[in-house]
């Protein structure tokens, strides 16, 4: 039976007339029902297959609710059609509007809650090891978005899911509605993101995105999983690291240079960016294949 809290849906109609046991999730990708400025979660499992799903649905009709989850669709049908055996990103299933005009998306659901769970407000040296990892296994994940090329561009620790699974992590890249996608939004196709304070990169108020803006929000992420986050109730990140007495120089420089505000002096890529975290931990840990 279907059960879920009270609210105005029709359950007898698409996409909840292919689900069954949906119910309302946080933000956080919890099973405790929550509003959200943008959009609402819902976990089902379909009646088809027996596949568990996520479904997005815009909190309220509009344009620019619209758009931005037609965004989202459009990158991840691209994502799923170029890197169709990525473990990284959502798969589409299905997507719409409901008779009131709200849109919504059916994606894979993943079992990993938001990385920003394994982050308290200090920081947590016992945990380094283990954040650098998944910081790694992140930048693994923008290296082949960055070859479609598509960009993130909102990414922070809550749509980024984490798990560890035999002592590795387990990383998936959420939330799309913000990307950016070279081949149609350099042909004219509507652009204006939601982002986030903190860790969206500064430029995006006035020039187009390119793979240093989540390179950008990847050093914040880092820097968030070492230091905690209350540094982001303290200061801008750039301020916060040049600050920071606590962090090893070799790795304060590393997520120095992926914030600075101009991208002209942040690493080249990801990738640039992912080897030199990669020798910091093997020369910290040596001996393991990163």
């Amino acid at each position: 039976m279907t059960t879920m809290p009270q609210n105005d849906l029709d359950l007898k109609l698409p996409p909840f007339d292919q689900l069954k046991g949906v119910r309302r999730l946080a933000a956080n990708r919890r099973g405790a029902a929550s509003d959200h400025a943008r959009h609402h979660l819902f976990a089902a499992q379909d009646k088809r297959t027996g596949a568990n799903v996520l479904v997005k649905l815009t909190s309220k009709p509009g344009l620019v609710y619209q758009q931005n989850l037609a965004n989202e669709i459009a990158s991840l049908t691209t994502i799923n059609r170029e890197l169709p055996d990525s473990r990284y990103f959502p798969v589409v299933k299905a997507h719409g509007s409901l008779r009131d005009g709200r849109a919504y998306l059916t994606s894979s659901l993943f079992d990993e809650l938001p990385l920003a769970a394994t982050i308290g407000t200090e920081r947590r040296p016992d945990k380094m090891v283990s954040h650098l990892r998944a910081a790694l296994e992140v930048a693994a994940a923008l290296t082949e978005l960055h070859r479609l090329p598509i960009f993130h561009v909102d990414l922070n620790p809550m749509n980024i899911l984490h798990r560890i699974e035999r002592g590795r992590p387990i990383i998936r890249i959420v939330d799309f509605e913000s990307s950016y996608d070279r081949s149609r939004h350099t042909t004219g196709v509507f652009y204006d993101p939601p982002t986030t304070p903190g860790y969206s990169a500064p430029e995006l108020a006035r020039q187009p995105p390119d793979a240093r803006a989540d390179l950008f929000s990847l050093g914040a992420v880092l820097y968030t999983m070492m230091a905690g986050f209350s540094w982001t109730w303290e200061s801008e990140i750039g301020a916060a690291v040049d600050a920071d007495t606590e962090l090893d120089a070799e790795l304060k420089d590393i997520i120095r240079v992926a914030v600075q505000t101009n991208p002209e002096k942040r690493q080249a890529s990801v990738d640039v960016f992912r080897s030199a975290l990669a020798a910091y931990l093997e020369g910290i840990w040596p001996g393991r294949t990163w």
